[in-house]
Parts: C-alpha cells; sequence; structure tokens
C-alpha cells in the first residue's frame, strides 16, 4: 500500500507539473522565454471554426507593432491545427493609430481570397481586432480596403466603424465540441 501511495505522489507532481509548463493557450509553453524577445499573442481560426483561438510568438521587441502582427497573422499559425485567417496573398498597404484606433488597410486580396461565410468572416475580422488590440493604447480597428471604408467582408459583419475587441469569439484550445 505504501509503494501505491508513492506512486500516486508521484504521478500528481507530474500532471502539477505538466499542467505548469501550459501557457494560456493551452499549448505547451516549451518557449516560455526566449532572450531578448517578447512574447505576442495572435489570433487564428479554431479547428472547427468555433472562433479564434490564440497562439504566442516570441518577436524582437521592435517588432512588436500593428503592421508586424498582421504579417504574422498573414504568415499564419505554426500550430497545424489552427486554420489561417488571411490569405497569403493579402498586403498591409498602411497602418495608422489614430488616438485607440488603428486603422488597417489590406489590399483587395483579402477580400477576392476570402473562404466566405459568417464564421469565416468572424475568425478573419476578430482575428485581427483582437491581435491588434493585444497591443497598448489600441482599442478598436477599423478596416479599409484600398483605402476605402468597407460596410462588410464578405457580407456578415459591419465593417464601415471602427470594432472593438471581442472576448466571446475566443476559444481556448482544450475546448473541443
Amino acid at each position: 500500500m505504501k509503494v501505491w501511495r508513492r506512486a500516486t505522489v508521484v504521478a500528481l507532481l507530474l500532471a502539477v507539473g505538466a499542467a505548469w509548463t501550459v501557457d494560456r493557450t493551452g499549448s505547451p509553453a516549451a518557449r516560455q522565454y526566449e532572450p531578448g524577445l517578447v512574447p505576442v499573442t495572435l489570433y487564428f481560426g479554431h479547428p472547427q471554426a468555433l472562433g479564434v483561438t490564440p497562439e504566442v510568438r516570441w518577436l524582437p521587441p521592435d517588432a512588436v507593432h500593428p503592421a508586424r502582427l498582421v504579417q504574422e497573422l498573414i504568415l499564419g499559425p505554426r500550430d497545424p491545427q489552427l486554420l489561417p485567417v488571411l490569405s497569403a496573398r493579402a498586403r498591409v498597404l498602411s497602418v495608422e493609430q489614430r488616438g485607440d484606433t488603428a486603422v488597417i488597410d489590406f489590399s483587395a486580396d483579402v477580400v477576392r481570397d476570402h473562404p466566405g461565410g459568417s464564421a469565416g468572416e468572424i475568425m478573419t475580422v476578430f482575428a485581427v481586432v483582437n491581435t491588434l488590440t493585444e497591443l497598448p493604447g489600441i482599442r478598436r480597428v477599423l478596416w479599409l480596403i484600398e483605402g476605402s471604408v468597407v460596410e462588410t467582408l464578405v457580407g456578415h459583419l459591419d465593417l464601415s466603424r471602427p470594432l472593438e475587441r471581442s472576448a466571446e469569439v475566443i476559444v481556448p484550445r482544450w475546448r473541443r465540441v
């Protein structure tokens, strides 16, 4: 019986240790700290299109700005289970901060290459909005396409005004349906 208790304690300690190495995204935090780099949270499509799921990347401090974060979104997720939210052909034409609002101007490829659907539009729009509102001083994001305010990306969300972060669309990695 004493051996059984000892094995149980060891198993519990291993489980606690494993839980401690999981970051807030639910992924193994093998790279919890990298000298000279800072963590940033990007959002990509949930594998079942339930919303957006966070993925942590490590960047040099001078690279932590809206244009670079959107470039990281265009590069796509590193986790093969997550879905890309922007076309690899999408380009950021400009990013400007006006007060607490980031104004981001995309090339028309963002619309042209979008797969469509309400879930797809929610994932694309809020991946960008939630990623940029992770930055200090940015509370809202206004979308432009080729320099113009657009009513919608593919027909489901109103993009004619700046959008605030949406915690409701964030789905942790561990949540499965």
